[in-house]
């Protein structure tokens, strides 16, 4: 039996590697003769080393603003030489701090830095650009990347919007037809394995307002302007961005994009996938096993289980799935979420004991493996 370990990071102190390592070693234990391949996606903002080893290219850095307008550096992969050079850019670098925000400061962080970024290499004459956008999402629904791109962003008093604060918040306008004209002169490729909507129930502001324990009165703003950011954008983009898969990715960054003619998303995972050979490997797997830090739905769909899940099952290969449900406030209702979301809807086999502990992702892999053969014998009989 060939075995396919692949995990994201588990817990704070043990990351993607090591994770897969310790499931690996707790398959050998029951299935000594199975031929284990460990992997481990790349932690956030660490997307471009793996890119870099597999294509090579050369890092280079631009002046720009971070999330909260404090003055950084974004670094960015250029692949290939003339016409065919590429620069890959990866939001996560961007947006580190963004967990350590307060509410208040993730509810008014900016993604004006990106299209300080993405500005330059346009001016700098990039014919293509890859743009990762990952797990972390600011809360301007993109409008302050047109911004810098050269949108004009009114208020309710007819002004232009200055830079420093959140334009969505403030945005009764915008012209965008300076980014969409930008566009044109590159070939841009927004890639995500994040399936939110610009607006409506697959949106991002649930998500956003319970990671950064925003207010129910913050939560409606953000709900309301991003509505309008969307008539107004049509203007520019003749798409209806809420029903656009990806749209909301990186906190509407996507779909600020397509409103200036960005194509369609396309799913990252799966592109990784080849770049790195995990593909060819996944073809020849019986089983994948991967891990999961927290059992709530923001991880299914904001972690790096569900893109893998969808990679496995497009091969026909089962995934299973090491649980951490005694690190979270209600274990039952992990469980139940486990059972009812992974189990049944994305077609994962939870393992029932697993915990942050090395010993405990130990149990887990030979747990897993275990009940697998079991299910497959019955399956077979």
């Amino acid at each position: 039996m060939r075995i396919i370990v692949a995990a994201d990071a588990f817990a704070k102190t043990i990351d993607g590697v090591m994770t897969s390592q310790l499931l690996a070693d707790g398959v050998q234990t029951v299935a000594p003769l199975a031929e284990v391949d460990v992997w481990a996606f790349p932690p956030a903002g660490r997307t471009l080393h793996a890119l870099q080893r597999a294509l090579g290219g050369e890092f280079q850095e631009t002046p720009v603003v971070d999330a909260f307008w404090q003055p950084t550096r974004l670094t960015y992969l250029v692949v290939g030489e003339g016409s065919q050079r590429t620069a890959y850019v990866e939001t996560d670098w961007l947006f580190p701090g963004l967990n350590e925000g307060t509410a208040d400061e993730v509810y008014n962080a900016t993604s004006f830095g990106l299209g300080e970024a993405l500005l330059h290499l346009m001016i700098a004459g990039m014919p293509h650009i890859v743009l990762i956008i990952g797990k972390r999402m600011i809360c301007d629904g993109g409008i302050g990347m047109l911004q810098a791109l050269g949108a004009v962003i009114g208020d309710d008093q007819g002004q232009d919007v200055g830079s420093g604060r959140n334009p969505l918040l403030v945005m009764q306008g915008i012209d965008a037809s300076r980014p969409a004209l930008l566009l044109r002169k590159v070939d841009l490729t927004i890639m995500t394995d994040n399936y939110f909507t610009y607006t409506g129930k697959q949106g991002f502001v649930g998500l956003l307002a319970a990671h950064h324990h925003f207010t129910a009165a913050q939560q409606r703003e953000l709900n309301r302007q991003l509505a309008a950011a969307q008539q107004l954008l049509a203007d520019t983009c003749h798409i209806p961005l809420q029903d656009v898969p990806g749209s909301g990715a990186g906190g509407g960054i996507g779909g600020a994009l397509l409103a200036v003619g960005a194509r369609q998303p396309v799913d990252f995972a799966p592109w990784l996938g080849e770049q790195v050979g995990f593909m060819p490997v996944l073809a020849q797997a019986d089983l994948v096993i991967t891990a999961a830090p927290v059992l709530t739905p923001v991880m299914g769909l904001m972690s790096g289980v569900v893109p893998l899940a969808r990679v496995a099952q497009a091969h026909q290969v089962p995934i299973v799935l090491a649980l951490q449900p005694d690190h979270t406030p209600d274990p039952g209702l992990s469980e139940l979420f486990a059972d009812i979301y992974l189990t049944r809807v994305t077609g994962l086999m939870g393992s029932e004991r697993s915990g942050v502990w090395r010993r405990g992702l130990k149990v887990a892999g030979s747990e897993l493996v275990t009940r697998f053969e079991q299910r497959r014998q019955m399956a077979e009989k």
